[in-house]
């Protein structure tokens, strides 16, 4: 009987477990046990995954034999932001689809929630490396957002922890609105529901901008929400959503807000933002450092099928996964 006991409490137990994931120079547990990722995944207490192409194993061996065989020293896509050692390249999910299913999957290890895998056609990745030696590129994390919808300007957001409290959620979130910016859309959100580390990540974004620009004013000015909007590109209600959070807005009879000035926070805010800047592996993001260029987007079967019309984005999409043969040049 104790034996008996004893072989079902440890497999319980195995059941039960995170895998770690070693990847590179680093290896570090998991944060669920998702459904979506393959089974075997959730058998064993490590999974191996490539640095640069991201190919997944469950054994030590056969991850040595991969990487002496990998040729891929960097994502499959355009690079769009380089800063010392930080690079961003941007993955077209119709073009890579399963380099991208494979971010996805190791996605659903850290992310509860809203994990795309099997449309990755429908989505832009942007994928952040960190350079090293010999211009090889290993992966640190990812930020997708659906193709032809700026406004939504990120879908899904992960940075790996070895790379994380160096500011790369914070300049993933920058490289969002930047790129709305460029389609000429001038205020974007992140896609609801927002996962922990990407709310934590947007929180800070929201508060840094609304800070900087309320620094700008003084208590004698009148300040209006829409005002900070048109300044930071930040809706509305995700900067009533952070002035809330923050005790900072208070609600007048009619259903009028406003919003009131917490001198101590600021003072706080501007010290703090002193000692990060003042910290050496802070990536802080700069518009210079982002190489893409605002384009008309031509769609690959615009003028072969002039006389076509699409009422909506999901058909646009469902014709490009059909037909991916088509000529993509002008996309990227």
């Amino acid at each position: 009987m104790t034996n008996d006991t004893s072989k079902i409490n440890n497999t319980s137990t195995t059941n039960k477990i995170r895998p770690w994931i070693q990847t590179g120079r680093y290896e570090f547990e998991t944060v669920y046990r998702s459904t979506l990722c393959p089974k075997e995944w959730l058998q064993v207490e490590k999974i191996y995954v490539c640095e640069y192409c991201l190919k997944t194993t469950i054994h030590a061996t056969s991850a040595k034999r991969h990487r002496t065989k990998c040729t891929q020293t960097c994502p499959p896509g355009c690079k769009i932001y380089i800063q010392n050692d930080v690079n961003i390249f941007e993955v077209c999910g119709w073009k890579a689809k399963t380099y991208c299913e494979d971010l996805c999957l190791l996605a659903t290890l850290f992310i509860e929630s809203k994990v795309e895998i099997k449309n990755v056609h429908r989505f832009r990745f942007y994928v952040l490396t960190v350079c090293h030696n010999d211009n090889q590129y290993e992966f640190a994390g990812f930020f997708s957002k659906l193709q032809f919808q700026e406004k939504l300007n990120l879908s899904c957001l992960l940075i790996l922890p070895p790379y994380r409290n160096r500011g790369f959620g914070s300049l993933m979130v920058h490289i969002s609105y930047a790129l709305s910016r460029l389609a000429n859309i001038h205020i974007g959100t992140p896609e609801r529901p927002l996962s922990t580390q990407g709310l934590l990540c947007y929180r800070k974004y929201w508060k840094s901008k609304i800070f900087d620009y309320l620094l700008t004013k003084t208590n004698d000015e009148q300040i209006v929400i829409n005002d900070i909007s048109k300044a930071t590109s930040i809706s509305t209600c995700d900067i009533i959503e952070t002035l809330a959070s923050l005790n900072m807005i208070r609600m007048l009879e009619k259903d009028k807000l406003i919003i009131y000035r917490s001198q101590d926070l600021l003072d706080e805010y501007e010290q703090k933002s002193k000692e990060i800047d003042n910290r050496q592996q802070i990536v802080n993001y700069d518009s210079k450092y982002l190489t893409i260029k605002p384009i008309p987007v031509t769609l690959p079967f615009e003028n072969k099928c002039k006389k076509l019309k699409f009422d909506d984005n999901e058909t646009v999409m469902t014709f490009l996964n059909y037909y991916p043969s088509s000529s993509t040049e002008d996309i990227d």
